[in-house]
C-alpha cells in the first residue's frame, strides 16, 4: 500500500512584537487541520522578518490544551501536559537574507512523530530556546508540518 503525504496550510504563529526570553512561547497555541491519523514527517518554521535565529520546540497535543500567552514563560499544565504526544525540535536554521527557515525531516533521523486525532485537529504551541530582540509582526513567523497518512 502506498502512502500518502499531507502538507497542513502554512499557519501564522500569532507570534508578539515584545522581547523574547529563553523559554518563552513564540506565538500561541495553534490548530492545524489533519488526517485523523498519521506520522509527521517533516516541519518547517518561515521567518519573513528574518529574526529567528535560535531554535524552537514544537510541542504536539492531541487535543486542545489551555495555551500560554505570546511573549510568556513556557509553563504547561499538569492537564496540558498529558495531552501531549511529542516535541519537534527545529535546530537545522537556513538563512535567505530576507527571510530565514527552521527544518527538520525524516530524513536526518529525528523525525517520526505518531498521531492519532479523531477530530481532525493537532494542537501545536512553539517554545524558543534562546533569547530574541525581534521586531515582529503578528504574521511573520509561520509553521508547515508534513505527514505521512
Amino acid at each position: 500500500m502506498a502512502l500518502s503525504i499531507w502538507a497542513t496550510a502554512r499557519t501564522s504563529l500569532q507570534v508578539g512584537t515584545s522581547i523574547y526570553a529563553q523559554g518563552d512561547a513564540l506565538g500561541v497555541k495553534t490548530a492545524l487541520a489533519v488526517p485523523p491519523r498519521g506520522i509527521v514527517v517533516s516541519a518547517i518554521i518561515t521567518d519573513i522578518a528574518d529574526l529567528l535565529t535560535v531554535d524552537t520546540h514544537v510541542w504536539c497535543f492531541d487535543s486542545e490544551p489551555a495555551g500560554i500567552a505570546a511573549n510568556s514563560a513556557f509553563a504547561l499544565a499538569d492537564a496540558d501536559l498529558e495531552k501531549s504526544i511529542g516535541l519537534i525540535v527545529l535546530n537545522s536554521h537556513h538563512d535567505a537574507i530576507n527571510g530565514r527557515m527552521s527544518y527538520e525531516s525524516q530524513q536526518s533521523g529525528v523525525m517520526g512523530l505518531p498521531y492519532n486525532s479523531p477530530d481532525g485537529f493537532l494542537w501545536v504551541q512553539v517554545e524558543l530556546e534562546g533569547s530574541l530582540t525581534p521586531t515582529f509582526a503578528t504574521d511573520d513567523v509561520k509553521l508547515k508540518l508534513f505527514i505521512e497518512y
